[in-house]
């Protein structure tokens, strides 16, 4: 009975220690064009909330374009939103362009009717998250 009361002590503490440890992260869906077909590319579970956190501080801080897709303009690279953004009733599905030429990454929104073109270092990061 004496042994019961340190090992259920050692047994709470390490549950305690290793709930503490975890690291909170979001879910992100994104498509990939391949061929003439987006493919499901990932439903990334595995990304670290600073990672997301900084790529939505990217979307937002970016100066969006009101903006008219052509009806012959490629198809997007990639299709991603935010799962969480699903619960609140707000989310936002993003297009991206990969300019292979400049480094560079295309946004659209709000069914292409928003455009931005991001910097260099500002596409290195959405394409970190994307890929």
């Amino acid at each position: 009975m004496k042994r019961k009361a340190p090992l259920v002590g050692l047994c709470l503490i390490a549950i305690t220690l290793a709930s503490g440890c975890t690291t909170k992260q979001e879910h992100i869906s994104v498509q990939k064009y391949e061929g003439k077909h987006y493919k499901f590319e990932a439903y990334k579970e595995k990304i670290e909330l600073g990672k997301t956190e900084k790529t939505k501080e990217i979307i937002k801080n970016a100066d969006w374009e009101e903006f008219a897709l052509e009806k012959d303009h490629p198809k997007a690279d990639f299709i991603f939103y935010f799962n969480d953004q699903k619960n609140e009733g707000e989310i936002s599905v993003y297009y991206a362009w990969v300019n292979t030429d400049k480094n560079i990454v295309e946004l659209t929104k709000d069914e292409h009717s928003k455009y931005v073109q991001l910097n260099r270092k500002d596409s290195e990061i959405i394409l970190r998250l994307l890929n």
